[in-house]
């Protein structure tokens, strides 16, 4: 009898071992809501600058090759990127969003215009990388939310973001499940 429970807990924890390392844990917040169809249009407010057109083109597009069936589509829209003041200078950007249910129905960005002259387009030192922002708000269009734990600071959804930052411009395996789960 005392053979037959101790083959059954050495089993039992075989198998636990087995399963933990089959299925790593991912780490990202999902709030519920998604788009229905697949996809998302975008346009750019005219307060946003020019030389922002590329950047936030490739933060759209770092989210379209996570290996989805979601595309984010540039074309003349309501759900608008805008640069203005927000009278704030603890917030880079924020993304609003209307949803029915867990439909997402449209999403706009505010990147701050406080910031002014600390915004760059080529992930200079000292200043915040419009890309790299981009993407983590992008994200958030997903219906991805913002992750606070210290063992989550190298992932796009990753709630701050630093001088000098650009390691959001790509996606951490992390951000890749959440997206992947939901689409």
């Amino acid at each position: 009898m005392k053979c037959s429970k101790k083959l059954l807990i050495g089993t039992l924890l075989l198998t636990a071992l087995l399963v933990n390392m089959a299925s790593p844990a991912s780490a990202y917040q999902y709030n519920g809501r998604y788009w229905h169809q697949g996809y998302a249009q975008y346009t750019k407010d005219s307060s946003i600058p020019s030389s922002w057109s590329t950047p936030l083109a490739s933060a759209a597009n770092t989210w379209n090759n996570a290996g989805t069936n979601f595309f984010f589509y540039q074309i003349s829209c309501n759900n608008k990127l805008y640069y203005k003041l927000l009278g704030d200078i603890s917030i880079l950007a924020v993304t609003h969003e209307v949803y029915s249910g867990d439909s997402m129905l449209s999403c706009t960005v505010d990147f701050n215009k406080d910031f002014g002259a600390l915004w760059s387009t080529s992930g200079e030192q000292y200043h915040y990388d419009v890309q790299n922002v981009a993407t983590h708000e992008f994200g958030h269009w997903l219906s991805l939310g913002d992750l606070y734990t210290s063992a989550d600071t190298e992932k796009t959804m990753y709630y701050t973001i630093s001088l000098g930052e650009t390691k959001k411009r790509t996606l951490h395996s992390d951000d890749i499940a959440g997206i992947q789960s939901i689409y």
